[in-house]
Parts: C-alpha cells; sequence; structure tokens
C-alpha cells in the first residue's frame, strides 16, 4: 500500500495570493475616484461646487476658462467667486475692467466690491428669496424671484445701477461702472452652487450676468498663487491616485508582515493587558465639566480660536464685527448662516447639550472652510 502524501502549497504563493487579495480589497474601498472639492469650486460635483454652471455655461455657447490666472485682453466676462487675489492681482484685475472687461464678483469680502449695508444680512427664513424690487439693470429684465441662500446687500451709490432691492436698504446685485467695463458685485455665490442653481430664477440669473450672448469668453478667476504662497498643505498636493497606491503598499506590507509573524509550535501564555473601559474616561471629563462649571469657558475658547483663525483665512479686519463675519463666511462656502452664526458668536451657553451643539457647528466650518 502507497502512502499518501499532502503536497502544500508553496509558501511564495501563498504569500502571493493575499498580498493581491489585499491589493483588490484597497482599490475596491477606494472606489473610482470622485470630483468633490472645496466649495464653489468649478470643478467640483458637490452640492456646494459649481460644475453645474460651467455646464450651463457651455450649453449657452459660452467659452468657460478654468486654468489658473488672471482675464485677458481676450477675455469678455470675468468671474470672481472667491477674492484671495493679493494687492498687485488686484491692481492688474481693476486695470483688466477699465480696458473695458466686465467683472463679476460673488464674494461680499472683496476690496472691489461696495460696502455692506447694515440691515442687508439674511437670516436663514427670513429672506433667502429675493424678489426683483427696483431693478434698473436692463440685462436682468427676465429674471424672476431668485434664492439667494444667506445673502448680503451692498450700499447702492447715485451712479450705480442695482437688482433685488432698493437704494434706501441696499441691493443684492449692483453694478458699478468703472473706466470702459463695469463690476458687477453680487452679494453672496450660493446662487450659483451645484444646490441651488436649479431653484427659482438662480440660472436666468447666472445666465444674464455671465453668458448674455453666444459666445462669450468667460473666465472663472483661479489666481496664480505667489511663490511660497498658498493654503494647502503637503497631503493636498499628493493625487487621489498616488495616495491609494500608498495605501495599497501599506496594506500589502501589513498582510506580509503578518504572514511572516506566524509562530509555529505550541501557544504561549503571556499577559494580556489591563482593560480600561473608555467610558470611565467619558464619565471623568463629564464629572470634571459639571464642578468647575467651565461650559461657557470651552464654548468660548472654540469659538474666539475659530473667529481668530476665519479672520485670518479670508481676510476679514479684526474690526469687523460677528454678524458682517458670519456674513462673509456663509456667502464664500454656502453654510447656513444660522450655523456660522452658533459656531462664533457670543451666545451664552450653559448646558452640556448647546456645548455639543458649538463644537458641531465648529466641527462643520473647519471642515468646509478651512481645510
Amino acid at each position: 500500500m502507497t502512502a499518501t502524501t499532502r503536497v502544500r502549497p508553496p509558501r511564495g504563493v501563498i504569500i502571493g495570493v493575499l498580498v493581491g487579495g489585499g491589493l483588490l480589497l484597497a482599490a475596491l474601498a477606494g472606489g473610482p475616484p470622485g470630483r468633490d472639492g472645496p466649495p464653489l469650486d468649478p470643478r467640483s460635483d458637490g452640492p456646494l461646487g459649481t460644475s453645474a454652471l460651467v455646464s450651463l455655461l457651455e450649453g449657452l455657447g459660452a467659452e468657460v476658462e478654468l486654468s489658473v490666472g488672471l482675464p485677458g485682453a481676450t477675455e469678455d466676462v470675468a468671474l470672481l467667486l472667491q477674492d484671495r487675489l493679493d494687492q498687485e492681482q488686484t491692481e492688474v484685475l481693476a486695470r483688466w475692467v477699465r480696458d473695458g472687461g466686465t467683472l463679476i464678483i460673488t464674494d461680499p469680502g472683496s476690496s472691489l466690491t461696495p460696502p455692506f449695508n447694515g440691515v442687508g444680512i439674511e437670516i436663514p427664513g427670513q429672506g433667502r428669496t429675493l424678489e426683483p424690487g427696483a431693478c434698473t439693470i436692463e440685462a436682468l429684465d427676465s429674471v424672476g424671484t431668485i434664492e439667494g441662500g444667506a445673502a448680503v446687500r451692498f450700499r447702492v451709490a447715485s451712479d450705480d445701477e442695482l437688482c433685488f432691492g432698493n437704494r434706501e436698504e441696499g441691493a443684492f446685485v449692483v453694478t458699478r461702472g468703472a473706466g470702459r467695463g463695469d463690476v458687477v458685485a453680487v452679494g453672496g455665490a450660493a446662487f450659483v452652487t451645484n444646490e441651488l442653481l436649479d431653484e427659482r430664477d438662480n440660472a436666468v440669473l447666472a445666465a444674464a450676468l455671465l453668458a448674455p450672448v453666444a459666445g462669450t469668453s468667460v473666465r472663472f478667476i483661479d489666481a496664480p498663487v505667489p511663490a511660497g504662497g498658498g493654503d494647502k498643505s503637503l497631503s493636498d498636493l499628493v493625487p487621489a491616485g498616488v495616495k491609494r497606491g500608498l495605501l495599497q503598499l501599506a496594506i500589502a506590507f501589513v498582510l506580509y508582515a503578518l504572514w511572516r509573524a506566524i509562530r509555529l509550535g505550541r501557544p504561549v501564555v503571556e499577559d494580556q493587558p489591563v482593560d480600561v473601559a473608555g467610558s470611565e474616561l467619558v464619565a471623568a471629563i463629564g464629572r470634571l465639566l459639571a464642578r468647575t462649571h467651565a461650559r461657557g469657558a470651552a464654548a468660548e475658547t472654540l469659538r474666539s480660536e475659530l473667529r481668530r483663525t476665519l479672520r485670518t483665512r479670508l481676510g476679514v479686519p479684526p474690526s469687523a464685527d460677528t454678524n458682517t463675519l458670519a456674513a462673509v463666511v456663509a456667502a464664500r462656502s454656502g453654510l447656513e448662516l444660522e450655523l456660522v452664526l452658533e459656531a462664533i458668536d457670543e451666545r451664552p451657553v450653559t448646558t452640556d447639550a448647546e456645548l455639543g451643539a458649538v463644537a458641531r457647528a465648529v466641527s462643520s466650518i473647519q471642515q468646509e472652510v478651512l481645510r
């Protein structure tokens, strides 16, 4: 009788199968590359992106330019969604307008827009829907009611044209002549986001401002960053494909290390680490807060740090009050104004629930505006 010999597969084959399976799992977990980007990014398909606006303009026959740089003599209209220009770039853009260009600005905090009207800050639920009002801009005659989001109204000078407001209380859209060109200030960019562009007459307003006739050349201003400048971290500059490749290599290394760490022989009894329940730490922190009554101090610490960071990042002067800072943040990011006010104003905090609400609001703004 011949004994049956059990043939084991080579160790290298097993390692190869494990590594291949890990890479496949990493690829499936990563999924297809998405197109979500920062708020108001014309290449982003997220709710706060503006890729739908680009598609709308191209569908109307406009020539849309998304490359980095300032508008030149061949561009008819320039759109400045967020003003991140330095002083020299601002002066170049102003000269382009005086030479006959049309500049559309949706950033109320820009130095190129008129000042705010004190009554122009729209609170959610009390002014998101805007009527044309005493509209004197002929190109906007066909525009009806719009959904303005967290809108700001500008002061109107005697020579300005306006729409969605009046000369006494200010207007959402204000046109001001500059040399042979025009600057059109819009009190917020929420109406052109992917989330709101199809609401009411928002698309009609966008088309009337940016592509009044087929063949209009439109430049989305993405200012060149000065040498050594920019607010992106090193990880932000690494392409998504490289990150997924590094993740796959890490998984492969872990699988290989686990294989090499297999110890043959009888199990060895080892001392186990002491289990410490995470809930005990949470309870201790809760008891400490209850004894010191420091909820208000904790909330103010979060808020003051966020206010300082937002003013630095968005270029809002320290003299601006909290309502003005909140309006700029809401207009640039598309977030609800009430959420922004929850995170940065000085309303009292006396309960754990209120402190938790402040922490969540601060976290939301850090993710959408400061990332």
